[in-house]
């Protein structure tokens, strides 16, 4: 039964006849139900609904990073973030037995593998995690300085390109033994390195990194598969030396010199051009 509260050109929610309205981002929609549904539940239907349902999974524990990463490409073409995403990375995932395939023989008898008996597959390289019109920066390798802690450089216009160096910068991690998302606090493109307070029970854990940048209109950059992180802490004191020398505070200062200085540490938020002050208030204890 379909509803309205202000009459039929308002627009309507529920079914009516064969036609079903709803509203989508503030707006009111209507679609039209399929005349005909034959649902021969053949294996490969089968196959292909179990794959759709773990996508769907897949996107929900992403969903914050999409909304900051799609949203406007996804508003371009009137889509969700989570159905562009799955539109723009069906290539990626994939449905594999658990059952490790060896002969032909296996190949076959993995065919008729129960969807239940299945694992999510995904070609993380290729995932994209945000998409639209916005220059990329380069990042570099990913470094361990502590067992919750990452941090990476990156070239802030590899390009060439007209940019912006208040644009801002973040770095996507995904835990895949737990499945969960997290997503960086944001440097500004002209800061050249940014650090990531991880969740403190991914310490050990394996890591997948993607990065991406977002400017003052909320477009944002193709994502970039980073790599690696996560496990022991790198031993490399130009690393920290690194982080101490080149960022600085609001007022101009760098951190060397704030701490030679004794002056005390922000209390909360990220530097001007650098990473959470956290990070450096645990390097300065040290």
């Amino acid at each position: 039964m379909g509803k309205t509260n202000h009459g039929f050109l308002d627009g309507f929610s529920g079914r009516l006849g064969n036609v079903v309205g709803y509203q989508w981002r503030g707006r009111m929609c209507v679609r039209s139900m399929p005349s005909r549904y034959r649902d021969a539940q053949t294996p490969e239907q089968l196959q292909q609904r179990a794959l759709f349902k773990e996508i769907v999974r897949f996107a929900a524990r992403a969903r914050k990073v999409l909304k900051l990463g799609l949203r406007n490409a996804s508003l371009n073409v009137q889509m969700t973030e989570s159905n562009y995403f799955m539109r723009i990375n069906k290539g990626c995932f994939a449905l594999r037995p658990e059952a490790q395939v060896s002969s032909p023989q296996d190949d076959a008898l993995a065919s008729e593998t129960p969807a239940c008996q299945s694992s999510l597959s995904v070609d993380y390289e290729n995932l994209m995690l945000a998409d639209g019109p916005v220059a990329p920066v380069a990042f570099g390798v990913p470094q361990m300085i502590d067992e919750t802690t990452l941090s990476i450089g990156f070239e802030k216009n590899p390009l060439h390109r007209t940019v912006h160096p208040d644009d801002l910068v973040y770095l996507v991690a995904y835990c895949p033994e737990l499945g969960d998302f997290d997503l960086s606090t944001p440097v500004y493109r002209r800061s050249n390195r940014l650090t990531m307070s991880l969740n403190e029970y991914w310490a050990g854990r394996e890591l997948l990194l993607w990065g991406f940048v977002v400017d003052r209109n909320g477009r944002a950059s193709q994502s970039q598969y980073v790599g690696n992180g996560g496990g022991e802490p790198d031993d490399d004191a130009d690393l920290l030396e690194e982080h101490l020398q080149s960022t600085r505070y609001d007022d101009g200062m760098r951190f060397a010199d704030v701490k030679a200085a004794g002056r005390p540490l922000p209390t909360g938020g990220a530097a001007a051009d650098g990473p959470p002050t956290d990070v450096f208030r645990r390097i300065a204890d040290t």
